[in-house]
Parts: C-alpha cells; structure tokens; sequence
C-alpha cells in the first residue's frame, strides 16, 4: 500500500515528516516499544522517543506499563480531529487579536505621530499600490487577498515585480472569512476595509511587528 497521499494529508495537518514516519509507524505496530517504533519509521531511538512525546502532547500517541516495561500506542485517526480543534481555536484567538488591532488603529498617539494614514477613493488607493510596490521586504503577508481592492490580478504583477527587483521573496497568504477587509504586510502594513473606497497605510513600528507576530 502506497502511504505517501496519507503522509501529504497528515502534512496539511501541521505534522512535520517525521512526526508523519512515527505515528503511521505506531499505527502499523499497535502497542510498541519505542525502540520497535523507532525501527519502524526509520529513526534513532531518542529521535523516536523525543517525538512520541511531541504526539502525546497533541493527542496522538498514549503511553501504558505493563511491569517494568513502557509500550507507546498511536491514537485512532479520529483523534486528529482533536488537532484542527486545537487550530481552529488559535486561529480565532489571532482573528479576534486582529480585530482589536485594527479597531485601535485610530487612536490619537498614532494619528499624532502622523504613523496612520488613510487614502480614500482611487486616487488614494493608486497611492498605497505604488508605496507597496517598491517593497524592498524578503517576506510578505498577505491577509485575505481575494477581496484585496487593488484586485487579485494587480496584486500578482505588483508581487512579480518586486520578485524581479528583489530575487526570491516569501509570500504567506492567509484566508479568514471573519476579518472584515484585506491586509498586506511587509515593511509597512496596509489595511483595506471591504466595503469602503480607501486604504490605511500604517507606518508604525510596533504595529507592523505585532500584525507579523500574530500571522505567523
């Protein structure tokens, strides 16, 4: 049997290669030694063991003794339902840290220090796709780029622009349905409310990084 459809599955699911070796192997095994599971995925012992305590942590393996002796069991594959609960918590955890970020953006000191900006209609938005495009970032963010305002069509040639200029860049895209509005991170970040004509441009340092520390 061709397992390597199920390794890219479990993949998907945040599991590194090795994590995927070791718990089809404790599948395959049942109720095993680390050193039988080990041998299994094709690890070292202690390679073996640090990560069946990894998957214990997550779920995914349990731990039993019979006398002196300590067997390790993989979890059924229902469990990893367990997993994209767990993901799907942190996930909201960062939408909801996301809306309050934004919600915060108008507050006076930053207005003061002149670090927000807000370009209305298209003039405006011409503005905040030409800021963008002379990104000189190895990595951007992009956060909800299907109603992007500049238009999912624009946003690729502005990206392969910059990929010219710059070599090899990074872009993490992001889709959530509960941020009202797209946003793009790079050196500076811009908010583009979904239904209103305008972007915000955010200069601030400490708002920048906090938006990278959040999607990634």
């Amino acid at each position: 049997m061709n397992n390597l459809p199920i390794e890219l599955e479990l993949r998907k699911l945040g599991l590194n290669e090795k994590e995927v070796r070791i718990y089809l192997a404790g599948l395959d095994l049942g109720p095993n030694s680390v050193q039988n599971i080990a041998k299994k995925a094709d690890l070292t012992r202690p390679t073996a063991y640090e990560i069946i305590k990894k998957l214990e942590g997550k779920g995914l393996f349990i731990e039993s003794k019979e006398g002196k002796k300590r067997y390790f069991s993989a979890q059924a594959p229902e469990s990893i339902l367990g997993i994209l609960r767990t993901r799907k918590r942190e996930i909201e955890e960062k939408e909801r840290e996301f809306i309050r970020i934004i919600s915060a953006l108008g507050s006076k000191y930053s207005k003061e220090k002149g670090e927000i900006k807000s370009y209305k209609e298209k003039e405006g938005l011409a503005v905040l796709e030409e800021i963008f495009s002379f990104s000189s970032v190895p990595e951007i963010i992009v956060v909800n780029q299907k109603i992007n305002p500049i238009g999912k069509s624009k946003l690729k040639i502005i990206l392969q622009e910059i990929k010219k200029r710059l070599g090899k860049i990074k872009v993490a895209e992001i889709n959530t349905n509960r941020v009202s509005g797209s946003l793009i991170i790079f050196d500076k970040a811009i908010y583009f409310p979904s239904k209103k004509p305008e972007g915000i441009l955010i200069e601030n340092e400490t708002i920048v990084n906090l938006f990278k520390s959040i999607f990634k």
